[in-house]
């Protein structure tokens, strides 16, 4: 199930273009730490798990997240 984001007070805007050495090493942590996600970036674990999805075929997934 996608969480649904409830409507902000107050928007914020972060631009930052990460590299693939921190998209790696950022969904490996959160994988490694998914039952201690903090309430609130769920949206940001999803879009950051689709993205590795997005850009490496099964066989390389399973050889990332083992």
């Amino acid at each position: 199930m996608i969480p649904m984001r409830p409507v902000p007070e107050k928007q914020f805007t972060l631009s930052y273009n990460f590299n693939s050495a921190e998209v790696a090493a950022l969904a490996k942590f959160l994988r490694d730490n998914e039952e201690n996600l903090p309430e609130g970036l769920e949206l940001f674990y999803k879009a950051l798990e689709d993205s590795v999805y997005k850009s490496l075929s099964l066989d390389e997934v399973k050889k990332f997240y083992s």
